[in-house]
């Protein structure tokens, strides 16, 4: 999540142990089995798609034409030896695979000053070769874009946290997940907690802020992921743990007007805390072409499947699972970032996994971006 329940999480879990909130138990819902055709996956099915190097901790997942990119966040915000955390003095690195797993590129992203904060969400714009572009969610409060031309320059920013917003870290704000709607928007989430809104010529500006998405430990936990519906007329967000509800994990939405108001937010999920088991932690969203909506557990190491009208009809498990983070449909399943943030980290849990579901994803809002030669 942020990584604040990333790094933040390890964090969250040895706060939330701390109060006597969490247990050491697992007590997993197992996936729900389907008969399939002979030779194709049953619903649930896990294997590794792609291994990430170093600095790992595989976050943001985006699908392209060609591409898989996927952001690492291995900063700490628990950043001293005496909690095991550190600064990435390192940087961050954006990863492209190829779809069959293949590494083929990397970029790295230079972290700001005294950095413990991560790379997460990821989007894409519509433009055409040779000035297509990602754009990466910075937590530490910017927004970047890449260009995908193979003579691409250094990433640039595209949007910075404003004025008052910007003084004291992410602990004052702290971008997320990215989406963009019909028209250009890009919304973020910030688990401070609101949510952002920027135009296509980069000025954000708070969209909607409200007490109820406050997480359950005030500076973290509060929205991370965020997809827009196959309507196209809400933005759906999670929250990773809620003080609203307290220990849940919720999911809202927000219809995509100029100035949702306090009303206009709708409850579409909790996750309830269940007695001996850790707490869920909602995560990454990926819509599928039916509505459906996934949500990734890091809590329980599940993928929770939502049907249109929100309630849930399915969990997926796997051994494989470790936080599971960012979600992206490519064919009928699933990309799964394994952000590996708790208890232990270890470079052989850093993996991109591919989760088989059955249905073909909802495509996601690539519009033609301002700002490069072709643009309109």
């Amino acid at each position: 999540m942020n990584r604040h329940i990333s790094k933040r999480t390890r964090s969250a879990n040895r706060l939330v142990a701390a109060l006597g909130v969490l247990a050491l138990c697992q007590g997993l819902t197992p996936a729900f089995a389907r008969e399939t055709p002979a030779g194709r996956p049953a619903i649930g099915d896990t294997t590794v798609f792609a291994s990430v190097p170093a600095p790992g901790h595989p976050f943001g997942v985006a699908v392209d034409r060609n591409r898989i990119y996927i952001s690492t966040s291995a900063g700490d915000f628990f950043a001293s030896p005496a909690t095991g955390g550190h600064l990435n003095s390192d940087g961050e690195r954006v990863f492209a695979f190829d779809k069959s797993g293949n590494l083929v590129s990397t970029t790295s992203i230079a972290t700001m000053p005294n950095s413990d904060m991560g790379l997460f969400g990821l989007a894409l714009d519509g433009n055409p070769t040779p000035t297509h572009q990602l754009y990466i969610a910075d937590m530490n409060g910017r927004i970047l874009r890449l260009g995908l031309d193979r003579d691409a320059s250094a990433p640039a920013v595209f949007a910075q946290t404003p004025p008052p917003f910007n003084a004291g870290g992410w602990h004052t704000s702290m971008w997320n997940d990215l989406v963009f709607d019909r028209p250009g928007n890009l919304f973020m989430t910030d688990d401070k907690p609101r949510l952002w809104r920027v135009t296509p010529d980069g000025r954000p500006s708070v969209w909607f802020q409200d007490p109820r998405l406050l997480g359950f430990f005030g500076f973290a936990g509060g929205p991370l992921g965020g997809r827009i519906d196959p309507s196209g007329r809400f933005l759906y967000f999670s929250i990773t743990i809620s003080a609203a509800f307290p220990g849940e994990a919720v999911v809202y939405r927000l219809p995509l007007v100029d100035h949702p108001s306090a009303a206009d937010l709708e409850v579409v999920h909790r996750f309830p805390v269940v007695p001996g088991q850790p707490l869920p932690q909602a995560t990454g969203l990926a819509f599928a072409e039916s509505g459906n909506l996934y949500v990734s557990l890091i809590g329980t190491n599940q993928i929770a499947v939502l049907d249109p009208s929100g309630n849930e009809v399915r969990r997926i498990s796997s051994p494989l699972f470790d936080s599971p983070w960012g979600l992206a449909f490519m064919g009928e399943s699933l990309l799964v970032t394994n952000a590996d943030i708790q208890p232990v980290e270890s470079p052989d849990r850093w993996k991109v996994l591919k989760v088989f579901v059955g249905e073909a994803g909802l495509a996601l809002n690539r519009p033609r971006a301002f700002g490069v030669a072709d643009s309109p």
